[in-house]
């Protein structure tokens, strides 16, 4: 891949045996504020893991400061393989260098022949020798074409040069540039400041063995912490009680919620029933409630008529509360959606803390028109991916109907006395055979040209499909389809 290829050559390019793994790729528009946004949570990762001092350096690097902390993980290979692991855990490929300088970093970690590279003190010269002239981080890229019509590509070529001469044909900067890398002038960064998570906290003047005690001091800080976080506007998305016995090692009571929220009643309403049966052992000297992962908090407008409904921090607004049966229909997005969006998501905190949380699903729609790859499962409150946008061949765009219930995989059946569009009038299905009062189609459903996958998602080996939508002469609804190439027929789901 590299910048200035069309969509179809980059999708070309793409392995089919990933395609088949992981489905269609995701085409999105370029934001260069997503991506900022992006590269700060890495940079706050590695401050929290690698090294205090960290500093953005967009669009894609990182800058940290790992003078000390190399001993920590043996030494400053062990803390290159390290970092380049956490990048690859998250699916980011990435190149990492060491030197004394920031510009020599920067320069053999774009252009150096290796992904992990050490530069050794006093060797910044010889590791800048062979690198093109863009390595110096030009200021302009048309310094780097003069440069190239007078031969000079290479920074060796460059050093080689009269100073003189050369700031006094393409200016002061080049120079600088060149003696930052070399080490010969200073050059500083701004690190990222370390964002501490909203926190209260009680600490006993001795140890506290009345379990009702520790309860109120809990409440009390949910509390607290739940007006701090709605005066930011922030709402809790995952937190923790942190009680310290004296004689144990610290108790952590976690929560985690789908959507943020700072409704003290609610958290409480999470957090109680685990406090009921904390291990006390001797007493509990300290408590502290941590906001370990917050969300923005959705904003809506006053009502006109003073007619207002819970917000979504959860705190009541004077007013009569009132909610018409003619409001509450789906293709309202008022006010009242917001209420209805915070209810539910209070039902999935609940049933995520009594079933678990991999017990609580949620579907999201994908961008593909393949059946099987139309949606995936994911748990309520995880970090989501920003939404795709819709591919104008989906089902949503011609508005085919898709059925309620998927069977994985397709279930094979048999078709009779097609007519001559290929729809069944009799079909025998689990031992049973259905008379077909009423079919729909064919609707024909082809893998994209550019999967060369061998299979479909469930091992078919065969590239087309016409769905029917047959409705029986005992009401069932079956999304049906046959394969023009063998005559093949499954039923691939059904209307409940």
């Amino acid at each position: 891949m590299r910048v200035g290829l069309s969509l179809a050559e980059a999708q070309a390019l793409i392995d089919p045996r990933v395609r088949a793994k992981s489905g269609d790729p995701w085409v999105e528009e370029l934001s260069e504020e997503r991506d900022l946004r992006a590269l700060h949570a890495v940079g706050m990762w590695l401050m929290t893991r690698f090294s205090p001092v960290v500093a953005l350096d967009p669009p894609e690097g990182l800058f940290l400061d790992v003078a000390g902390t190399e001993r920590l993980f043996g030494d400053e290979n062990d803390l290159c393989r390290a970092i380049l692991g956490g990048m690859h855990r998250f699916g980011l490929g990435a190149r990492i260098a060491v030197a004394d300088t920031i510009g020599t970093a920067w320069a053999v970690s774009r252009f150096g022949q290796t992904p992990r590279a050490i530069v050794e003190s006093g060797e910044e010269g010889a590791a800048l020798a062979d690198l093109p002239i863009e390595a110096l981080r030009l200021p302009d890229p048309a310094l780097g074409d003069a440069l190239r019509e007078l031969g000079v590509e290479r920074i060796q070529q460059l050093m080689e040069l009269d100073r003189d001469r050369v700031a006094a044909r393409f200016g002061a900067d080049l120079g600088l540039r060149l003696d930052q890398a070399l080490g010969r002038a200073f050059e500083t960064v701004t690190p990222l400041v370390y964002e501490t998570p909203p926190v209260t906290e009680r600490i006993f003047e001795g140890p506290v063995k009345q379990l009702a005690a520790v309860v109120q001091t809990a409440e009390t800080l949910v509390y607290e912490l739940s007006a701090d976080l709605a005066r930011a506007r922030r709402g809790l998305l995952e937190g923790k009680l942190v009680l310290k016995p004296s004689d144990l090692p610290a108790r952590h009571v976690p929560i985690a919620l789908a959507r943020p929220s700072a409704d003290p009643k609610h958290l409480w309403t999470m957090l109680k029933p685990k406090v009921d049966h904390v291990h006390l052992g001797f007493g509990i000297e300290s408590m502290r409630f941590v906001a370990v992962r917050t969300g923005r908090l959705p904003t809506r407008q006053s009502s006109a008529f003073g007619v207002d409904a819970e917000d979504a921090g959860g705190a009541r607004r004077s007013g009569p509360h009132r909610l018409g049966p003619h409001r509450l229909g789906p293709h309202r997005l008022g006010p009242h959606r917001l209420v209805l969006d915070k209810h539910i998501g209070e039902l999935i905190d609940i049933l995520a803390a009594r079933l678990g949380l991999p017990a609580v699903v949620v579907p999201h729609e994908e961008a593909t028109h393949l059946p099987e790859r139309a949606f995936t499962l994911k748990r309520p409150g995880e970090p989501q991916e920003p939404p795709r946008k819709p591919l104008q061949t989906s089902a949503a765009h011609r508005g085919a109907p898709r059925p309620s219930k998927l069977f994985d995989p397709p279930e094979p059946a048999t078709f009779d006395l097609e007519d001559m569009h290929g729809a069944p009038q009799r079909i025998r299905w689990r031992g049973i055979a259905y008379r077909v009062r009423r079919a729909r189609g064919p609707e024909r459903i082809a893998r994209p040209w550019w999967d060369d996958s061998p299979a479909w998602p469930d091992g078919s080996p065969h590239t087309v499909r016409d769905y029917f939508r047959l409705e029986t002469s005992c009401g069932r609804s079956l999304w049906t389809f046959r394969e023009p190439k063998h005559g093949r027929a499954f039923i691939h789901g059904e209307w409940t």
